[in-house]
């Protein structure tokens, strides 16, 4: 229970009061007692000021358990070189999502989850309590973001890098996680996911996963899936440090026709370089799905989805990833910050009847108090979201270039 220090103050008081006083000579020669009383006097102000030391380091222990909530409204204007309606109107300017934020800790338990709702649907972001073993090492156990590849992002625009498309970037599925770092040169991941973070197969989610809801034979689901990560930490001086890791993943991929399990496996190593106020990322992918589908159904693309728009995707493929960002401290205003970047994602696949995808996103990131706005130009060649028939396909759009001008500005409480 919560004590309150004036209380405490109080009642220390009241004790050095109300305590028997040795009765005092008349003899004015006579200094003994008043030193004996001075001395206790000054001990008793000693406790005194110890206790409410005490207090104060309780009432700030207290003080950060419990949940904060918080969150984002976040507004898009967008203006597309295929839709002739849409440039005809000048672009639209409209909600992109509203999201609700949930952290703390309760005791020994960390609580954090991220919920947002969409102009066509609503998905969990990611939702996990966890626990710190030690300062060093933690476990997260609900819906959690997969350790693979460069963390956070391996991408620096509104738009996240071509990864994010194929789900291997900003990825969140529901199981356990363990990090450990054994000291400052050293981060280690080990982590099992039992599916993704919907199991209904459902492409109304945040992140990018195999989905069900769109072609009829292409039923396969996500499921038991083990990953491995470690990244070495190397600085050479207070203007350059760089992060080289490596990533692994392998799981099962369950087939609702055929009601067999099939596999799927993944690889990466990746480079993120901090140079004074630059960022360097490099990063290479395999991955490759092997699904157990029906007779007559093609094995060499899966469905994935997100968003609520499912779409074919190469089940094999390498993906490369190289991006460059600068940032710009500065006081204009309200502005504190600018960072201005080019992502840009070559995707390779290696199945037969396909074409590759690239994407290419320009543009700055712009701090101002609460609010966080991007300005981006996000250009591709096959590649789903820019007007492209999948990723990896060799159909209509695997020759065209198309492009997109996307303003969006959030405020975050």
């Amino acid at each position: 229970m919560k004590t309150n220090q004036k209380s405490v103050t109080a009642g220390v008081l009241a004790g050095v009061l109300l305590a028997p006083v040795p009765a005092l000579a008349v003899d004015r020669d006579a200094p003994t007692d008043v030193d004996a009383i001075k001395a206790q006097l000054e001990e008793l102000q000693s406790q005194l000021v110890e206790l409410e030391d005490r207090q104060a380091e309780r009432d700030a222990e207290e003080s950060t358990d419990g949940i904060r909530f918080g969150g984002a409204v976040r507004l898009t204007y967008a203006w597309t070189d295929w839709d002739d309606q849409q440039k005809d109107r000048g672009g639209d300017f409209d909600l992109e999502h509203v999201g609700i934020n949930m952290d703390g800790s309760i005791g020994d338990v960390i609580l954090s989850a991220q919920w947002r709702r969409y102009n066509d649907f609503q998905a969990i972001r990611y939702a996990w309590v966890g626990y710190e073993f030690t300062d060093r090492t933690h476990m997260e156990l609900g819906i959690t973001q997969v350790p693979f590849g460069i963390l956070p992002f391996s991408s620096h625009s509104f738009w996240l890098g071509g990864t994010y498309y194929v789900g291997y970037e900003d990825d969140y599925d529901a199981g356990i996680k363990l990090e450990h770092r054994p000291n400052d040169d050293w981060t280690f991941h080990a982590a099992f996911f039992k599916n993704s973070e919907y199991t209904s197969g459902r492409s109304e989610r945040y992140s990018f996963d195999l989905v069900t809801d769109g072609d009829d034979d292409q039923q396969n689901l996500e499921t038991n899936q083990v990953n491995l990560r470690g990244e070495r930490h190397l600085v050479t001086s207070d203007d350059f440090r760089v992060d080289l890791g490596l990533s692994l993943q392998g799981g099962q991929m369950y087939n609702r026709i055929t009601e067999r399990n099939g596999s799927r496996f993944a690889g990466a190593v990746h480079a993120d370089a901090y140079y004074r106020d630059w960022n360097f990322q490099l990063q290479g992918v395999r991955y490759q799905y092997n699904p157990e589908n029906p007779d007559g159904v093609s094995s060499s693309f899966v469905q994935k989805g997100a968003f609520g728009f499912p779409f074919m995707m190469a089940a094999r493929a390498n993906v490369y990833t190289a991006n460059i960002a600068r940032s710009f401290d500065m006081n204009l205003g309200p502005v504190s910050n600018v960072t201005c970047y080019n992502d840009f994602t070559y995707i390779d696949p290696t199945v037969k009847d396909s074409s590759n995808s690239i994407q290419n996103v320009t543009g700055c990131a712009i701090t101002a108090g609460g609010v966080l706005a991007y300005v981006d130009w996000i250009a591709g060649r096959n590649m789903w979201f820019v007007n492209g028939d999948g990723i990896g396909l060799d159909g209509d759009s695997a020759g065209s270039w198309n492009s997109r001008f996307n303003f969006n500005v959030g405020y975050y409480f």
